[in-house]
């Protein structure tokens, strides 16, 4: 069981919680591929997948990261903080894409929310896969109000963050205290980001 929790925890990782945002919200608004969004998709895969290994790998061979898991809270922090960085930069390029308002929104809130989760990195080892899942969950049930046939999405990334938790619970890689609390933090960021925004 191990190992089909340790795909679980590798498939759906944080670091692809961007890309999958993006691919969501590309299937909702924009239906059908283009060059121009397949351009936009490796951007994306480019800013928050590859740039951040690259970082974490360059730390990693400088020895300031002592493992690709990143146990230590200093090695979690300097990831999330430049993966966070890397996040910002592709949701400002993306206004540049003309891509739809709701997908830089997120974009950003995802930056906000790993910046969140940095901070928090410094006292706890909160789950960020459910941070993750839980801005991916806050993103879904946010679109299903403006869009109605949205609910088996909707129950499809629920049913995915309780996968996601209990592959982390099974591997006793967090508390479950952590793994609650993670989902709480991503939901909220997301929804308080689309909220501010919807304001100005």
């Amino acid at each position: 069981m191990n190992k089909i929790f340790n795909c679980v925890s590798v498939i759906f990782h944080p670091l692809f919680a961007v890309t999958f945002g993006v691919l969501f919200i590309m299937g909702v608004l924009l239906p059908g591929l283009n060059r121009s969004l397949i351009l936009l998709l490796l951007f994306c895969l480019a800013y928050t997948v590859v740039m951040p290994l690259v970082f974490v790998g360059v730390a990693w061979k400088l020895g300031f990261v002592s493992q690709l898991k990143m146990r230590k809270r200093a090695e979690r922090v300097y990831a999330l903080t430049t993966t966070a960085i890397c996040t910002y930069f592709f949701g400002h390029a993306l206004g540049g894409w003309h891509a739809p308002v709701t997908m830089q929104v997120f974009v950003m809130g995802a930056a906000i929310m790993m910046t969140v989760a940095a901070l928090l990195a410094l006292f706890s080892r909160i789950s960020l896969h459910t941070i993750g899942w839980g801005g991916l969950t806050a993103l879904v049930s946010y679109l299903s109000f403006s869009y109605s046939n949205l609910s088996i999405a909707l129950a499809l990334t629920v049913l995915v963050s309780g996968l996601v938790a209990t592959a982390r619970l099974r591997l006793d890689e967090h508390a479950p205290s952590q793994v609650y609390a993670g989902f709480i933090v991503g939901y909220i960021t997301i929804w308080i980001t689309f909220i501010i925004s919807s304001l100005w």
